[in-house]
């Protein structure tokens, strides 16, 4: 116990840390097992991220740009939505394959550091250290269980894979102790420097804690007695500040995503409401399933015994009713604002969440805990009348949310489990007021340790999930061996740049991860203006992704792919070559690829006009317009047996054929040919399938797991089409001299006037010369860097610097020199009064 109240803080961190490793422990998370944490965007979009961060701290390669994610992207914007906490730059200290471990690592620091600064704002907020200068036993041990339970809420059970979010949860009640301290006694230092911190480590989930700042200096606001103007001026102005100190990612990051599918806003103009308000209760039960689909239900545990002290907070005898309106109005908001659709949308910071909703529990739960830890604190003012009431409350809310969703949401079992819980805790209050002095710290010890065992079994039943290290990493020798041998042969052929398509890829983000050019993406940040480029042609795109899946000869041509890698090997055919064999992957290298520029006609420009009705039709008036003789896919009758799960496709020509389903809502396809076995993944985004080459009665079966009955059109693909494009593009392009992350120069021969087209998405970064001379750029199609070039010799040079970082940085020093003068005039005027 000595040990304890010495070292509180530390405590408080190890508790949910030594919690959090016997979970993994159990899951078999590496090195106890072959398991990792990595789950949804970690598994798709950090892993990968951090492992280009990694590359480039070592490397020492600019941390502008990368060509290593999709087409080119900024990678400022990118670690500022993505990588910005301080912690992440120890990244470079761990090797490339245990860069998982090190997430982890954090994951688990985090969710241990949460627990740590949530004892630290009940100690601050409550004053637990007495004027003897000790703590109290009877709020200083209950104060464990509360810091725990804020360290494994809902929230952090939900999205601790999130590590991105984290630092903000952890950090949290540090900016609001701070906020305290800034309005009733005027120092401004921990709010300026923890909130600072937060929005620089994530600015989105800091919206959310800004937005509760707001609530939560209105409340300091009004209980404040005296100096009331003087504290919205501060907190004006320390809030800006902060706000400022972040402009040097923030104003780089808003400018890229200016050019995502996230930009715009569109405020909901009709009141709709998700579900009941009622239905919210099963979500604070013990052991509820977490949520992170589409349907906005939020994951609000925090312990099930903080939902009755709640109540018992607002029955307390020693607390004013003047001191628990707000409070407990503002719990109701928080319950309003998970359902209603105009709230939801103001807390996630004027946007609707994908998926992962009710993003602002971090804070429910950071606000139901207080208020339960402040009944604790008033222990004097609970009635054993209380307890009853409130324990009839709260299960009767439990029981009655079930009316109200699904099992599939909130499973029955929970709310039992949540009710025993609930039980077990109003008969241990009760016996703790009846019993005398002796056995009541026994009491309170064992309530205190059920609670621990509460919240640890809720956070193993629901959080820390895992998958598969080995299979993550199954593929890593064979990709980068296939790499090496793709750099070889580029190197033979002279080429400097060159794009690389993995076609069974893990992830969209699979060429960030192993370090290679690529036409692929997953990202908030991405350029939408890419993925409708490829969406019209029939490829995969959507809000936030766009990949090479569908690709034909003359898109693939143009966006400079010359590799492909594949897990199965193909048939012998006109589009590819095979390289080599690289363990169990295949390098195929494509026979129609161009260079990183290329000359087009002007009419491209004016009268290509996709059409989303027929992708087909502007694949074909694209091939046409630039040079082909025919069109490159045309409608062909194959014979078709169509069943349930099955499809049959037989070809009564030879040719190399792609398809496209009529319909189908199966999200995974498998193509089979012979020995040869392709399955596409994520099929219901719609985009071409790549059937291979085929001999007059050959056929192809094709199944999927949803038993659907899918009819195909089929296409086949006219080589002299391709040929005639490929012949007319490759004839004016673009020969690089010098290549890097963020600049580029070559040489161009034109013959013929036209327009220069380089497959870089046009972003504002990018600057141009050509011939030395300083030129504005078009864009290709509203999508590529392009320039008009009349015939000759010509020079280009483009250079990039993040757009906003220089004057974010500006902004970003000027807060922060205005921060350290305000601090020296406060330090001034200190010592000058006290001299007086």
């Amino acid at each position: 116990m000595n040990f304890v109240k010495k070292h509180p803080l530390l405590v408080a961190f190890l508790l949910p840390l030594f919690i959090c490793i016997i979970i993994c422990i159990g899951n078999g998370i590496y090195p106890f097992g072959e398991n990792c944490l990595l789950h949804m965007d970690l598994y798709h979009q950090y892993l990968p991220f951090f492992t280009e961060l990694h590359e480039k701290l070592r490397s020492g390669s600019s941390l502008m740009y990368t060509w290593n994610l999709g087409l080119g992207s900024d990678f400022v914007a990118l670690f500022a939505y993505y990588l910005a906490s301080p912690l992440n730059w120890l990244v470079v200290l761990f090797p490339k394959d245990h860069i998982i471990e090190f997430i982890e690592i954090l994951i688990l620091l985090k969710i241990a550091a949460s627990g740590s600064t949530f004892f630290y704002f009940l100690k601050e907020h409550f004053g637990l250290i007495g004027k003897d200068g000790k703590y109290h036993e009877k709020t200083f041990i209950p104060a464990f269980c509360f810091s725990t339970a804020y360290a494994l809420s809902g929230f952090v059970a939900a999205y601790s894979w999130d590590v991105m979010w984290m630092d903000v949860v952890a950090l949290a009640p540090i900016v609001i102790i701070g906020l305290e301290k800034l309005v009733r006694d005027g120092k401004p230092f921990v709010y300026y420097v923890s909130l600072s911190i937060a929005i620089l480590s994530n600015y989105y989930l800091s919206i959310m804690l800004c937005i509760f700042l707001v609530f939560y200096f209105g409340w300091l606001f009004f209980t404040q007695k005296g100096g009331k103007i003087a504290a919205i001026l501060r907190f004006a102005v320390y809030s800006i500040l902060a706000g400022g100190t972040a402009a040097v990612l923030i104003i780089p990051e808003l400018i890229i995503l200016s050019y995502s599918g996230s930009s715009g806003i569109e405020f909901p103009k009709i009141v709709e409401w998700y579900f009941n308000i009622l239905s919210e209760f099963g979500r604070m039960s013990t052991a509820a399933s977490v949520y992170e689909g589409a349907e906005n239900w939020p994951n609000l545990y925090a312990g099930v015994f903080s939902v009755l002290l709640v109540f018992l907070y607002a029955m307390n005898k020693r607390i004013s009713w003047k001191k628990k309106i707000a409070p407990l109005a503002f719990v109701a908001f928080f319950m309003i604002s998970f359902s209603n659709k105009q709230l939801d949308f103001i807390w996630h910071g004027l946007h609707f969440p994908d998926s992962l909703p009710g993003r602002q529990s971090y804070l429910f739960a950071f606000l139901v805990l207080t208020l339960g830890y402040a009944a604790i604190r008033k222990w004097r003012g609970i009635r054993i009348w209380h307890v009853g009431v409130a324990l009839v409350f709260t299960a009767a809310l439990l029981a009655s949310s079930t009316m109200f969703t699904s099992e599939e949401i909130t499973d029955y079992y929970a709310i039992i489990i949540g009710m025993l819980f609930v039980i077990a805790y109003a008969i241990l209050i009760v016996l703790i007021k009846l019993v005398g002095k002796k056995n009541r710290q026994f009491l309170m010890c064992f309530v205190c340790g059920l609670a621990i065992v509460e919240l640890a079994v809720n956070m193993a039943v629901t959080g820390l999930g895992c998958t598969s290290r080995v299979s993550y990493n199954a593929n890593v020798d064979d990709m980068e061996q296939a790499l090496s041998l793709a750099k070889e042969d580029a190197k033979e052929n002279g080429e400097s740049f060159y794009r690389v398509e993995d076609t069974g890829r893990l992830t969209k983000n699979d060429s960030t991860r192993y370090g290679y050019a690529s036409g692929t993406q997953f990202s908030s940040l991405m350029n939408i203006n890419v993925s409708h480029f490829y969406q019209a042609l029939y490829m995969e795109g959507g809000k936030n992704f766009y990949c090479y899946n569908g690709a034909t000869p003359i898109p693939s041509a143009m966006l400079s792919v010359r590799y492909q890698v594949a897990q199965t090997e193909k048939e012998d055919n006109p589009l590819t070559t095979l390289v080599g064999k690289c363990g169990s992957h295949y390098l195929y290298k494509n026979n129609y690829t161009l260079p990183l520029g290329y000359m087009v006609d002007e009419n491209v420009v004016d009268n290509w006009n996709p059409q989303s009705s027929s992708k087909l039709y502007s694949i074909n008036s694209l091939g046409r317009l630039l040079g082909a003789d025919s069109d490159t896919l045309s409608a062909v009758e194959c014979i078709q047996k169509v069943q349930a799960g099955q499809t049959t496709i037989t070809f009564e020509n030879d040719g190399y054929f792609y398809a496209a389903y009529e319909a189908c809502g199966a999200d995974s396809l498998t193509f089979t040919h012979g020995q040869t076995k392709t399955t596409y993944s994520k099929t219901t985004h719609r985009y071409m399938f790549d059937l291979g080459y085929f001999k007059a009665g050959e056929t192809l079966t094709v199944t999927n797991s949803s038993a659907e009955p899918v009819r195909f059109n089929v296409y086949g693909l006219d080589m002299s089409a391709v040929q005639s494009a490929y012949d007319t593009l490759s004839e004016q392009t673009l020969d690089v001299d010098e290549f890097s992350d963020t600049y580029i120069k070559g040489h161009i021969n034109v013959n013929d006037a036209g327009r220069l087209v380089l497959s870089i998405p046009s972003e504002s970064g990018w600057t141009m010369k050509v011939d030395g001379k300083a030129v504005d750029y078009k864009d290709f199609c509203d999508t590529f860097i392009s320039i008009d070039l009349d015939s000759g010799e010509h020079e280009i040079e483009l250079s990039y610097e993040t757009p906003g970082l220089k004057a974010g940085a500006l902004i970003s020093g000027g807060c922060v020199g205005i921060f350290i003068i305000l601090m020296l005039i406060r330090r001034y005027r200190g010592k000058h009064q006290t001299i007086r």
